[in-house]
């Protein structure tokens, strides 16, 4: 149950523009978890499918209940509402930095994190495409479709990188957040099918690499969630009643963070 409503939050964080949910997966305690139960979903598939589905239900919920809601406060108030989720943030990259570090550190791994942060800010700068909501059916479209469910999954097993950014780049952001509010299972069929597929084969080889360059492979992660922070501030920030409000907010979900991470150590 528990991990049902962390995953709930991870669904809301993964729909937000240039923000990625899965780096809220380390956060929680769920990440590599997650990886190894993906990973091991045909040796040991009852123990891998118990595990796992709570959390795909959750993130399925979040993404689905709250989406209207999200971008509602981002459109309405959208300095509080960038300011609240920089808090957020914030309050990750601590545990990041300790997980990060937890097997030594060489000074090597801040080569990567500066390459990763550098591709990650690039890529959250991207002029959007979000104005196409329908697409015809057929063998190319369901293809797209299809490529469209791996670019998902990928921002769900790499932390930092943001589907919304992804999506965006190939035209597809609109018609997918179309999907969802109207529930067309047509479109949302093949998009799942690449999402199962690229996160098997994603989650196999991020396994591998923790294994084997675990201080590389989470430097690299850090990277990529901290260049996320300057997609949240590309919203003009003016001197008034709603920049205060958004401080404060943003403190809180600072602390709040932090507060949940002491919990999970304990």
């Amino acid at each position: 149950m528990i991990n049902f409503l962390k995953s709930i939050l991870v669904g809301i964080l993964n729909i937000l523009p240039g923000v990625s949910g899965s780096s809220f997966l380390i956060v929680l305690g769920l990440y590599d978890k997650c990886l190894l139960a993906i990973s091991n979903l045909f040796k040991n598939p009852k123990k891998s499918i118990t595990f796992l589905l709570p959390i795909a239900t959750g993130i399925a919920i979040g993404t689905y209940l709250f989406s209207n809601i999200i971008f509602y406060f981002l459109n309405k108030y959208p300095t509080i509402t960038s300011l609240v989720f920089i808090g957020l943030i914030f309050g990750t990259i601590p545990s990041l930095i300790q997980e990060s570090t937890k097997k030594g550190f060489k000074d090597k791994y801040l080569i990567l994190f500066f390459i990763t942060f550098s591709i990650g800010t690039m890529l959250l700068f991207y002029k959007s495409n979000t104005t196409i909501y329908n697409i015809d059916i057929n063998i190319k479209n369901y293809i797209l479709l299809f490529a469209t469910g791996t670019l998902i999954a990928s921002s769900t097993i790499i932390p930092g990188i943001s589907s919304t950014v992804l999506l965006s780049m190939i035209g597809m952001y609109g018609i997918y957040i179309n999907a969802i509010n109207t529930i067309n299972i047509t479109i949302l069929f093949p998009i799942i099918m690449g999402f199962l597929v690229g996160g098997f084969l994603l989650s196999k080889i991020i396994t591998k690499l923790l294994n084997k360059y675990y201080g590389y492979t989470y430097f690299a992660i850090l990277g990529f969630t901290i260049s996320t922070i300057p997609a949240l501030i590309k919203t003009k920030l003016v001197l008034d009643q709603n920049l205060l409000i958004g401080l404060i907010l943003a403190i809180i979900a600072f602390y709040l963070t932090k507060i949940s991470l002491n919990i999970k150590k304990e």
